[in-house]
């Protein structure tokens, strides 16, 4: 504990005095840049905006050393990354997670203002990788915010703006390596061709990771080959944005959390992800449209191993049938989605500023099918376990998976299943006079299979003088059930979803005051209270088919501090914390009732901060500092009072950038300084004060400007 409290005293001790240095020559542009239409599809500085927006600026958090999009909102107040047992990334905001069902993590993330789509899962968490060394800028909302951008900005809205999206005329290439194999490169090309301005960008990322296990002589399998290659064609008030990621990982920590059982046999996952936008600006008659067609072509490709060859053999053997394969399954799915919108602003009518839309969706499943081994077993012998004199002690007999047994099938979501979304807003942002603005929004949208959903949103900023601005925002949002949670069908280890559950909604409520006393220093203070209704969530009894059910309610409330100080060009210093209190219901289960408790698995309380001190044009120092409290414990009956709490941590990372000109630099990045000894919550308790992760780990980048 010495080592971290030294070097958070070293890092303050030198910021303090950042204070004698004059003002940079810069604090203008920076003023002008921080600026954002994720709240409103109308660029405004942030902190006007009728919402809590961080903008987080790329070469910044680069230059501390951050690596990916993940790494960029973990520094974030309120937010906290978690993995899944597969290794899928868990993005938690203010608290707000569902214990039991983890594959929707319920933001919405956009690349370039395109939203990455996926109705079946409701996760884009295959995008928490992409490299911030291609990345301009981050737009983060935290809260509401389906005015704008519908279904699935739930709890946060994550806007990804990359150097390409941004029209960022630079080329520049970039190599990597470091710890666990690690090798990257990527590049950014900008070229004319006639009247045409063409932005690309690529990268490849790849590495035979793994980090250690409690109680196996074996690590995870973490190893990754991770590509995306995107192009931009600008030509007058025609844009053509397209871009396309796959992912390959392997499964981590395993289906269950108890590594590979069929280690002879590794499975792995792979997600890949196209689409494509043409845009086009134009005015008629003072009105300025913008109208939009996009198409997005998603894959799935995963498998995974449960259970070892030896126990699924003894559990086949007790009822006649030779099995020989394990317990496996095997999944292949491709989604399509369609989409075109049109945004009209209108010319300003006194002291209105009115802003309206109107669009449609269309998703369907092109491709879905699923073999699970044990069901094929199960399927192939049936007539011979029924008549087993041991059917009744039968590990898969149809009262443990009556989900499975009530339709056997080869596919993972119900048959002919697609969506259809209509929906139109409008947003009018209202001056009240020069020091008050007022915002007032709804927005309706239309499904074909669950109905009507309305959002709203009304917020009032008060500048109080050039120095001091207040905020009160009310905003609405939804989340449309998923294809899992609305239509999958029963397997062995998968929950059947329900036709009738409900959407999800929200309401929060927040009070943002925001100081900023010159343009050095900004001080911001947020109180927020959210109410979740008809939550969804698994419940978990097993002699009942569908899985996913509407829940209770549930609140989130608490608080979130932010301050920065930027005085070009030597000192940048970020510091943010957060205090959260939300609620949450223990599922029901056989021979078990629900507890009410604080939600499971987070850290009531979050400190981090950020350093980047230049003391010459060509030489940087950066530091991360990341406190999380001691994680809330599940009160589940089954753990029978046992502590599956992580203890507090402090993980600090430490980069030095090297620039021998404009236009070349090397930066190394040393991981977890301190070999601190990282821990994330065990998502089914098996492993005592949670899984390891990684330790003390070494990052070199080089880049060139050409």
């Amino acid at each position: 504990m010495q080592k971290p409290l030294l070097l958070c005293g070293i890092l303050l001790s030198a910021f303090s005095f950042a204070y004698a240095d004059e003002p940079g020559n810069n604090d203008f542009e920076a003023l002008i840049e921080n600026v954002s239409n994720l709240a409103t599809k109308k660029s405004l500085n942030v902190d006007y905006l009728p919402s809590v927006v961080t903008v987080i600026d790329a070469q910044t958090f680069t230059d501390a050393g951050i690596q990916n999009i993940g790494e960029a909102l973990d520094m974030l107040p309120g937010i906290q990354m978690q993995l899944s047992p597969m290794g899928y990334t868990m993005t938690t905001v203010r608290g707000l997670k569902n214990p039991n069902a983890y594959l929707s993590d319920k933001i919405k993330i956009l690349i370039d203002g395109v939203a990455i789509n996926n109705e079946v899962a409701g996760s884009s968490s295959f995008y928490m990788d992409f490299p911030i060394q291609l990345v301009e800028k981050i737009e983060v909302l935290r809260g509401p915010n389906s005015t704008t951008q519908g279904s699935g900005a739930f709890y946060g809205t994550v806007n990804i703006i990359t150097k390409m999206g941004s029209n960022k005329t630079e080329n520049r290439l970039y190599l990597g390596s470091g710890s666990y194999s690690r090798l990257t490169a990527g590049a950014n090309v900008y070229t004319l061709a006639n009247d045409w301005k063409l932005f690309s960008d690529g990268y490849i990322i790849r590495n035979n990771k793994s980090v250690p296990v409690d109680g196996y002589p074996e690590g995870t399998d973490e190893s990754m080959k991770d590509f995306s290659v995107g192009l931009k064609a600008v030509n007058g008030g025609f844009e053509l944005l397209t871009r396309l990621k796959r992912s390959t990982y392997g499964n981590f920590y395993g289906f269950e959390e108890s590594l590979d059982p069929i280690p002879t046999d590794p499975k792995e996952h792979t997600n890949s992800y196209f689409f494509v936008q043409g845009s086009y600006k134009s005015d008629i008659n003072d009105v300025g449209v913008e109208t939009r067609v996009s198409f997005s072509h998603r894959e799935l490709n995963e498998g995974a191993n449960i259970a070892g060859i030896g126990i699924t053999a003894t559990r086949f053997a007790s009822v006649g049938v030779n099995m020989q394969e394990g317990f496996y399954f095997t999944e292949k799915l491709k989604e399509q989605n369609f989409e075109a919108e049109s945004i009209f602003t209108l010319p300003k009518i006194g002291s209105h500023e009115i802003v309206t839309g109107l669009g449609a969706r269309y998703v369907t499943i092109l491709k879905d099918t699923y073999y699970n081994s044990v069901e094929n077993a199960i399927t192939e012998n049936l007539s011979t376990i029924l008549a087993s004199s041991n059917y009744n002690s039968f590990r898969y007999k149809e009262s443990r998976e009556p989900a499975f047994w009530a339709d056997p099938t080869t596919s993972f979501i119900a048959a002919d299943q697609d969506r259809t979304i209509l929906y139109g807003y409008l947003q009018d942002l209202i001056s009240i006079n020069r020091d008050v603005d007022v915002i007032l929004g709804a927005r309706l949208d239309r499904y074909s299979d669950i109905g009507t959903q309305w959002s709203q949103r009304a917020a009032i900023v008060y500048r109080a003088s050039d120095k001091t601005i207040f905020k009160l925002l009310y905003g609405s949002a939804f989340r449309a059930p998923t294809f899992t949670e609305a239509y999958a069908n029963g397997h062995i280890n998968y929950r059947a979803g329900d036709s009738q559950i409900k959407p999800e909604e929200t309401k929060t409520y927040e009070a943002v005051a925001i100081y900023a006393p010159d343009f050095q220093n900004k001080f911001t203070l947020d109180l927020f209270y959210s109410n979740l209704h008809n939550v969804i969530d698994l419940e978990e009894y097993y002699t009942t088919i569908p899985g996913y059910q509407n829940y209770d309610d549930r609140i989130s409330k608490g608080i979130e501090f932010e301050y920065n100080f930027q005085s070009k060009p030597k000192h940048n210093f970020y510091f943010n914390a957060s205090y959260i209190d939300t609620d949450y219901t223990t599922p029901p289960e056989e021979d078990s009732v629900s507890v009410d408790q604080s939600m499971p698995d987070i850290s009531k309380i979050m400190l981090k901060a950020m350093y980047v001190y230049s003391p010459a044009n060509f030489l940087s120092f950066g530091t991360t500092w990341r406190y999380q409290s001691r994680t809330t414990r599940s009160q589940l009956t089954w753990l029978d009072g046992e502590d599956t709490t992580i203890q507090p941590q402090h993980i600090f990372d430490e980069t030095i950038t090297y620039r021998f000109s404009a236009s070349s630099e090397i930066r190394a990045t040393i991981k977890n300084l301190f070999n601190e000894d990282v821990r994330m919550p065990s998502y089914y308790y098996n492993t005592s004060g949670g899984v390891v992760r990684e330790g003390r780990n070494y990052l070199v980048n080089y880049a060139y400007r050409f």
